[in-house]
């Protein structure tokens, strides 16, 4: 679908939300606004039309709460970074350090050549900080997470991490499950 196709079946209540549509959609992209449209519940094949401002209303609710989470997500991977470095910047050899996927990355490299723990775990990339912590004795995990550990939420909480990032429209993004305390799996 072009945009002029789906500006077609927009109902506007005057030219600025016209102009303000035209400047979204072009900004972030046709395909996303179909996905919020579909989300809404409107039928393309229906001749009717659906309201701006309730699209608007949509994506600015859905970037209000990609806001919010991703301030208890930096949150969160500040604590790991802290809870880390507290318990071994004092204590630097160990076995369970990892090396991920590029320099900035290689946690035991760059600990074996003398940078500073929370120098290097500050500049490890979450995805590989998670997989650092998975690495880690299970007291350690059980510590950090207050008496429980489950891997699965651990890649629950990169992915959603991940959506917010790469801005996903969370409204209708089918995410993976947690594990609440008790269930087997994790």
């Amino acid at each position: 679908m072009t945009k002029d196709e789906l500006l077609s079946f927009i109902n506007f209540k005057n030219e600025q939300e016209k102009e303000d549509a035209e400047f979204y959609i072009s900004v972030k992209g046709v395909a996303l606004h179909c996905k919020v449209i579909d989300f809404l519940g409107f039928s393309f094949s229906g001749g009717e039309k659906v309201e701006w401002h309730k699209i608007s209303q949509l994506l600015k609710t859905d970037k209000a709460t990609r806001d919010v989470i991703y301030i208890y997500l930096a949150t969160l991977e500040e604590y790991i970074r802290a809870f880390i470095s507290n318990k071994y910047e004092n204590y630097t050899q160990q076995k369970f350090w990892i090396n991920g996927q590029g320099e900035r990355n290689c946690i035991k490299d760059n600990i074996e050549h003398g940078k500073k723990l929370f120098e290097v775990l500050e500049n490890t990339e979450f995805g590989c900080l998670i997989k650092q912590v998975e690495n880690l004795p299970i007291e350690d995990k059980k510590q950090l997470f207050g008496g429980s550990y489950c891997k699965k939420n651990l890649d629950a909480v990169k992915e959603l991490r991940n959506a917010v990032s790469h801005h996903v429209f969370l409204a209708n993004y089918r995410f993976k499950n947690c594990i609440v305390d008790g269930i087997e799996g994790c």
